[in-house]
């Protein structure tokens, strides 16, 4: 019991004393996002409230952002019959930066694609999109935010 109880201390200090501390956070990113403008998805929405919690409300860099998404499913290859075999899934977003002072308009487009296979159950199909879908804004909403750490 003793030792469960030490070796449990040891290791809360050892992860205590590490250091860590998180990429990105709005200490980071010198820039105060005053109003954010997007299509009417889902996928804009959640990038919206994402990049929102990021926005620095001390900094003197405010921008107004306007995000525009768009994601297409491609057939990349089909069997003998002609059927789907492999979709190409390709999520693009598109933002713009507009200074508030000065009206300067910042755009960058960020996109990511994926093949996965054809399944027969379309509602399978159509969660594995949605999963593909969800984890490549992640890493697109990284993407964005090491762009906006950049700014100036």
């Amino acid at each position: 019991m003793i030792k469960k109880n030490l070796i449990i201390l040891i290791i809360f200090s050892f992860l205590n004393g590490c250091g860590f501390t998180p990429i990105f956070d709005s200490k980071n990113i010198d820039v105060n996002i005053n109003k954010i403008d997007f299509d009417n998805n889902k996928i804009s929405r959640n990038f919206a409230k994402s990049i929102e919690t990021f926005s620095n409300q001390t900094s003197n860099n405010a921008y107004n952002l306007l995000i525009e998404t768009s994601s297409t499913r491609n057939i990349a290859a089909k069997d003998s019959k002609g059927n789907p075999l492999v979709f190409n899934l390709m999520l693009t977003i598109n933002i713009t930066l507009i200074n508030s002072k000065n009206l300067k308009e910042i755009k960058k487009s960020f996109s990511k694609n994926i093949n996965f296979n054809n399944n027969d159950d379309k509602f399978k199909l159509r969660t594995t999109e949605e999963t593909l879908i969800s984890q490549m804004s992640q890493s697109i909403l990284q993407e964005i935010l090491s762009f906006l750490a950049t700014i100036r």
